[in-house]
């Protein structure tokens, strides 16, 4: 397959050269007038001078010739201003600064458009790794031969992270090279580390796929055979019952676990007998995971029995609750407990059976104080039982510690939010209010989005009264926008537009830290999105919901921030005017 020329190369030099006087002269006969007279018509800029100032990174200039373009023709030129974008892009996506880089990988997620798959070639051959998965991220959304191919590519990486990113995309994609490529790999790592890949090959379901599968289910490291148990049940692989019954057997409390917990997700009702026997394990995991799927199965006595667990304050039991319906009121008791782990872990159980007596309790988590609390996920050593552990003082808790603790404290904050929405109305509300007057910074873009989800006309007055804020910027910018995006009355055009001229000299762009890719506090979240700080996404988001309207005015901002904005900012801006242009 041929590769994609840059689009400067698309440009004839014979032509490049002819335009350096910027414009083009056409001439007309009067017949009217005197004989052999001539008038010059306006004169027209022409369009590859205004590509060539670009290409030339004289961007000024450049926009400026497209404006007296427009203003001649009377109408904007999508094809010029579609390849002026994609010039921008390619520019930053070649730089050799990494975060011009990053920066140009995300202004072309925004764009979305095929072309641009030439410009995620470039961050697949970065020698940054956040580059190199950012691209592989959205090359991963695309439906083309080349992102196909490139995705393979990825796999050479000098990076194991980037690699097993291009893996997952590719077993999602279920590439007809995907097991030969992810089997490489495999076994390319030391023994220890193959636990990673079970999860590839279920997702993949092929014969060979489910023979390598099959085969792991006996390596010689547990967590590798428990992570091809847990993975085959995930994807119902059915056809894996027989070995996953016998391994239910076996002396390895772990293995106990995982399958136990594998026959419930199966409906493996053959298994109930063996499934009563190991309810009555010496391990309070094997129990927990035995009774779970008695009661997945049909079995309501054995409700009893977790609920005797959780009262003895196993974590793990306290969350398994959130699934049982009929716990709300024992859960309701032990989110009073004093013990903060035991409070958490009941209230978030509580929140999961959509009772509004979560809420008083999972306020004193969602919203931040000064003992900065952080949170956590916590494993079960079978890998399927899961509890939180609370994390006094996250920031510093963090220097110590190279587990990006703070990133992944505001996506479980965030995830509790997402789940409030689905309590009663007034409740929810009411936690809005709550985390409006106390300021909380990072909440406010997830909060006004629901919000805007929500469209009553409860969450509209709520929108309304905040965007009146006095002494917060930010608060007052966010529900604008909402309001602005659910077209309801009033100044909040000109609100936003004020902010873009206020903001746009800013750099606009600072990603947060991305998190592992193997951390997911929910199936919907994307462990390698990249979500830029509350005031950066502000602005973006501003700028995007201009280019959604696919007008005239919108793509005069846009045009005004790529001159006169923060020179970090074009990149974005550059997708985000392909996108005014669809």
């Amino acid at each position: 397959m041929k590769k994609r020329l840059p689009l400067h190369a698309l440009i004839p030099f014979a032509l490049l050269c002819s335009v350096c006087t910027g414009s083009e002269t056409i001439e007309i006969s009067n017949t009217s007038n005197s004989a052999s007279s001539e008038v010059a018509a306006p004169v027209l800029p022409n369009k590859l001078h205004i590509l060539y100032l670009m290409q030339s990174k004289e961007w000024d200039k450049s926009i400026d010739l497209y404006r007296q373009y427009k203003e001649q023709l009377g109408r904007h030129d999508f094809e010029v201003l579609q390849q002026m974008g994609l010039i921008i892009l390619e520019q930053g996506a070649r730089s050799s600064d990494p975060e011009l880089q990053l920066i140009s990988i995300f202004g072309t997620g925004i764009a979305g458009v095929a072309a641009s798959v030439d410009i995620l070639e470039a961050g697949i051959t970065s020698p940054h790794p956040q580059t190199q998965m950012a691209a592989i991220q959205y090359l991963g959304h695309m439906q083309d031969d080349r992102s196909e191919e490139l995705l393979t590519k990825a796999m050479s990486s000098d990076f194991f992270f980037t690699r097993m990113e291009a893996a997952h995309q590719l077993a999602v994609r279920k590439s007809r090279v995907a097991v030969g490529q992810i089997e490489s790999l495999m076994y390319k790592v030391p023994p220890q580390m193959r636990f990673f890949f079970p999860q590839f090959f279920a997702l993949i379901g092929t014969s060979d796929a489910i023979s390598v599968l099959r085969h792991m289910m006996d390596e010689p490291f547990h967590m590798t055979r428990i992570e091809a148990v847990l993975s085959a049940a995930k994807f119902g692989r059915d056809d894996l019952l027989p070995s996953i019954r016998s391994r239910a057997t076996h002396s390895f409390i772990a293995e106990q676990e995982a399958c136990a917990t594998a026959i419930g997700l199966l409906k493996d009702s053959k298994s109930i007998p063996l499934l009563q026997k190991l309810s009555r394990s010496s391990s309070p995991n094997v129990q927990l995971a035995a009774q779970r799927s008695l009661y997945v199965l049909g079995d309501e006595s054995i409700k009893k029995e977790m609920f005797e667990l959780a009262k003895k304050e196993d974590l793990f039991a306290i969350n398994t609750l959130g699934e049982i319906p009929g716990s709300e009121d024992l859960l309701y008791e032990l989110a009073k407990h004093e013990n903060m782990l035991v409070r958490f872990n009941a209230a978030v159980a509580l929140l999961s059976r959509r009772d509004p007596r979560s809420l008083p309790v999972l306020k004193e988590f969602i919203i931040r104080d000064s003992r900065d609390l952080g949170f956590q996920p916590h494993y079960s050593t079978g890998n399927s039982l899961m509890s939180w552990k609370v994390i006094p003082s996250a920031v510093q808790h963090q220097q110590k510690d190279s587990y990006d603790l703070v990133t992944l404290s505001l996506n479980v904050r965030e995830h509790l939010l997402r789940l409030a929405l689905e309590l009663p109305e007034e409740d929810f509300l009411k936690l809005a209010s709550a985390i409006f007057d106390s300021r909380q910074g990072e909440l406010i873009p997830t909060l006004a989005a629901l919000l805007e989800n929500l469209q009553t006309p409860q969450a509209i007055a709520l929108l309304k009264s905040k965007a009146q804020t006095a002494g917060a910027p930010l608060i007052r910018a966010y529900c604008s926008l909402a309001l602005l995006r659910m077209k309801q009355p009033g100044p909040y055009e000109q609100s936003i537009l004020n902010w873009i001229a206020m903001r746009k000299n800013t750099e606009m762009v600072r990603f947060r830290p991305m998190l592992p890719w193997n951390v997911k506090i929910s199936e919907k979240s994307n462990a390698f999105e990249l979500t830029p700080e509350e005031n950066s996404r502000l602005l973006i988001l501003c700028y995007q919901t201009l280019a959604e309207r696919h007008d005239e005015m919108s793509i005069d901002v846009i045009l005004e921030g790529l001159k006169s904005g923060h020179a970090k900012n074009r990149f974005v801006l550059a997708g985000l005017l392909i996108c005014a242009l669809q």
